[in-house]
């Protein structure tokens, strides 16, 4: 049994015992809420140090115990509820591997930078030079397939996600009123404009870091080749252009479908 089955048959065996809790008092019941591990926990007492004290009325107890007796509690809803926990789980992993592998293109593109840098200005040097253009394409071509399949995989996740059933237990999942859940989604769209600034932010440097990259190396080749080193330096450069343009194609499109995700959630809560 994996994770997930784990989380979803431990919840359906406490979601029962907490209504059950309910019953206990003709007028209300108090519990705690807790998570570990991505998963939630009730219990009649502190259960952790992020335990929050629920206090539940009683509305229909001739009802509650229909239900405990029945043990069948909206389990789609019971599902759905703890799949989308699990599916913002995996989005983040996918994003914090975007994060890894677009700086680890950034630092070997650079390092190779460094190795041009130091070349001699000799058919030797001009050869190398052009190995090492190659080589800076190579690298940006291949990290924008690993970081393409990862945002492919999150955009799956998020259609998975929005696909899923509404809980009509939601309320007594999250335990919130209505009032607080109007604080947490004004404090959530403030969080959203303020990430989708800073990757704007982030959108912006990194066009001026290739428009400045771009121009240094459209100066080194202005002049014409007047013999076989300086076309096979004119080769290099052109090479290296192309790679910088792919390399920052790629960290570009990163933060723009993360902004495109982030007004997609923000469209929704407002």
């Amino acid at each position: 049994m994996n994770q997930y089955q784990y989380a979803i048959c431990k919840f359906k065996i406490v979601l029962p015992c907490l209504i059950a809790l309910c019953h206990v008092s003709s007028l209300h019941a108090t519990v705690y809420q807790c998570e570990k591990k991505g998963v939630v926990e009730f219990s009649q007492f502190p259960c952790g140090d992020d335990a929050k004290l629920i206090s539940v009325k009683e509305q229909n107890p001739s009802l509650s115990s229909q239900i405990v007796a029945n043990e069948n509690i909206d389990t789609l809803g019971v599902d759905s509820y703890i799949r989308t926990r699990q599916i913002d789980a995996d989005i983040q992993q996918h994003q914090d591997k975007i994060d890894s592998l677009s700086e680890k293109m950034n630092q070997q593109i650079a390092a190779l930078g460094e190795q041009s840098d130091a070349q001699l200005n000799n058919l030797s040097g001009a050869k190398k030079e052009t190995a090492i253009a190659n080589q800076m394409t190579s690298i940006s071509e291949r990290y924008n397939v690993l970081i393409a399949r990862e945002q492919r995989d999150i955009d799956r996740l998020l259609k998975e996600k929005h696909a899923l059933p509404a809980s009509k237990n939601t309320s007594e999942i999250d335990q919130q009123s209505t009032q607080n859940k109007g604080i947490d989604s004004f404090i959530r769209s403030q969080e959203i404009k303020r990430d989708v600034e800073q990757r704007q932010s982030k959108i912006d440097t990194y066009q001026a870091q290739m428009d400045r990259q771009i121009a240094a190396l459209e100066a080194q080749a202005k002049e014409q080749p007047n013999n076989l080193t300086d076309a096979t330096f004119d080769n290099s450069l052109s090479r290296k252009m192309s790679a910088l343009t792919s390399k920052y194609a790629t960290l570009i499109d990163v933060e723009q479908h993360q902004i495109d995700r982030l007004l997609q959630e923000l469209a929704s809560i407002e």
